[in-house]
């Protein structure tokens, strides 16, 4: 693996940290008058589109470029809150040798106390350390305690079935969200005879129930039993809320907590501050493991910083946004979704160049939602296709700045995998190039629903929903970064389209979109959001619409079940990383917009993950 400096965030070619950031000189914006006058071409395209990106066909035009400037919409998005002197003005103390030394001596505790726990033990230390962060400290450990749990699920050797919900929940999510295709059926035994879930289980244990709900959201498509579970447990916990006194308040707030949004749906590394709160309140808690969790937490976050600046001065080095006012300055926001995709400290680069995708992401859909008009971004659609600067000698001047700033990017970023992966620069060329180009193909076939006032069905909506979302585009990303081994079957799944986990964790990111934002690109004119088009199209309130949607996140989480089980043994941890994505989703548009509106909990987030030590 190359070392993090390779990644051409490297402040060698940033130029000096110490010197003002309104002095910093980048080529792309320096020459694009220079680029420009290369160009020589006399057409400008026109776009038809049909069925999805790969139908969509040119017929070539004269060029007619007039001044729209004053009848361009705006999102009135506010400006960025994080400046450069904050992200600069980030620091950690927890980067020494001394700490590295501290991390092991408690593993080694740890392991110790691993070794010789109770089978019951053991599954909640195997809980305690992936709720606290602590993965990818224990790998083999997690390992071993999988292959105990699965021997003893199948014999039921320590008697799980009618005895302990709890423990048999517990075990049951754990093997599950490991990729371990285990049945429902060890749960039939809490099952009465009126078919009902209740059978040998005491309902006064009230974490019991919580674990049980926790599980019942890894269900596959067709499992009864796991229906029934969601719906007896969801139904108990929401009446312990509502109707009864808990004197345990550590104990309410995770009922609250669980309500609100299930484990299985929240993104690993957002969740373990909070965790660790909550298991500093618990009363069997170990302290060697509660303090290593601390460490590491801070350990994590120094590195997170260090990524964070290198990207900042990568960011005010580009001067892309004082070019493209039109567009989000969300570069902090975008490194939040890195992070929450892959935060372990070897995945650098990988979160380096996932937030350079992301930052463009937002500028380019803002250019094709909001500012573009359609001729323009007909014309750009192509010159991302053939990648040719010939396309652009008529794009306004910061369009065309838009462009360069893109395709430069997108050059570092394939410079940045080889270093990485050794995979050929041309080949990772290649494959962005044709993701950016899908993405934009789509972005422009929403561009033209919107103009000509036509709401597609929801079937035709959805249909290219998960590649706009840009789940893909984020996905080749991760795969082109951790699957080298693989990298033939991979490439041969890519280019058939059968990478399923992929489509359902981008439908879930398109759907969350829409809940969050489409009141807000309707009421500026946008294309139409899945719910518009559920609502058209059967006559339904928009209460009604809204809980179609949502019921239809559920059953693409049931799908993300079944094919993460089926890809694991191939996508091995890739399949994690892109299934982080989905649940992202849910963080950034659970009631609001996290990307158009900072000021809410996304501002207090990056605060907890990147400013303030624990």
């Amino acid at each position: 693996m190359a070392s993090i400096h390779q990644c051409s965030l490297s402040s060698s070619k940033l130029g000096s940290p110490f010197l003002p950031h309104f002095t910093i000189y980048h080529p792309i914006i320096s020459n694009i008058k220079n680029k420009s006058t290369q160009i020589n071409t006399s057409t400008t395209p026109q776009l038809h589109a049909s069925n999805g990106p790969d139908s969509l066909q040119y017929q070539t035009k004269p060029a007619m470029m007039t001044s729209l400037e004053d009848e361009r919409r705006s999102a009135n998005y506010k400006p960025n809150i994080w400046n450069y002197d904050f992200v600069e003005s980030l620091k950690s103390e927890y980067t020494g040798a001394a700490y590295q030394l501290h991390v092991q001596k408690s593993k080694e505790d740890l392991i110790h106390v691993f070794k010789h726990a109770t089978y019951f033990s053991k599954l909640q230390i195997l809980k305690s350390i992936e709720e606290l962060g602590l993965s990818n400290m224990f790998e083999r450990e997690i390992e071993e305690g999988l292959d105990i749990i699965e021997s003893n699920y199948m014999r039921s050797s320590v008697n799980l079935q009618g005895k302990d919900i709890q423990a048999t929940a517990l075990s049951f999510r754990l093997l599950r969200q490991h990729g371990h295709d285990v049945s429902q059926d060890i749960f039939i035994h809490f099952i009465d005879k009126k078919d009902a879930f209740t059978n040998g289980m005491s309902t006064s244990n009230v974490e019991a129930i919580i674990e049980l709900l926790q599980a019942s959201h890894l269900a596959l498509e067709g499992e009864d039993i796991m229906a029934k579970a969601n719906s007896f447990s969801y139904d108990f916990l929401k009446d312990v809320h509502f109707h009864s006194n808990l004197q345990d308040n550590n104990l309410s707030k995770e009922v609250s907590h669980t309500l609100e949004l299930p484990l299985h749906w929240r993104v690993p590394w957002f969740e373990v501050r909070y965790q660790i709160g909550a298991y500093a309140e618990e009363p069997h808690r170990n302290l060697v493991l509660l303090e290593l969790a601390k460490l590491n937490f801070n350990m994590v976050q120094a590195v997170h910083q260090q990524d964070l600046k290198e990207l900042s001065r990568w960011w005010t080095n580009l001067r892309l946004i004082e070019n493209v006012s039109f567009a989000r300055d969300r570069l902090v926001e975008s490194f939040l979704w890195a992070l929450g995709v892959a935060p372990e400290p070897h995945y650098s680069c990988l979160r380096k160049c996932l937030t350079k995708v992301i930052a463009f992401i937002l500028v380019i859909d803002d250019l094709y939602d909001v500012y573009g008009t359609l001729e323009e971004l007909e014309c750009f659609t192509r010159a991302i296709e053939r990648w040719d600067s010939k396309e652009i000698q008529h794009f306004p001047e910061n369009v065309k700045i838009c462009f360069w700033a893109l395709h430069d990017t997108i050059d570092e970023i394939a410079s940045d995998i080889e270093n990485e992966t050794s995979l050929p620069r041309a080949i990772a060329l290649t494959y962005l190039r044709k993701a950016w180009t899908d993405f934009c193909k789509v972005l422009l076939m929403e561009a033209q629903w919107c103009n000509r006032g036509h709401t597609p069905s929801l079937e035709e909506y959805l249909r290219i929903a998960s590649i706009s979302s840009s789940g893909p585009l984020l996905s080749l990303i991760i795969f082109l970064f951790e699957t080298q081994e693989i990298r033939e079957e991979l490439t041969n799944m890519w280019e058939k389209q059968q990478v399923d986990l992929v489509h359902y964790s981008s439908l879930i990111i398109r759907l969350c979109n829409d809940l969050a934002t489409s009141t807000a690109e309707l009421e500026r004119g946008d294309t139409a959001s899945s719910i518009l088009c559920y609502m058209k199209e059967t006559n339904a309130s928009e209460d009604i619409a809204r809980r179609h949607i949502k019921d239809l996140i559920s059953n693409t989480w049931i799908k993300i079940n079944r094919e993460f089980i089926s890809q694991f043994n191939v996508l091995k941890t890739s399949a994690n990383l892109v299934r982080n994505l989905a649940r992202l989703s849910h963080f950034f548009y659970h009631d609001r917009d996290g990307f158009g509106v900072q000021d809410c909990e996304t501002k207090k987030l990056i605060a907890q993950l990147l400013a303030e030590a624990l």
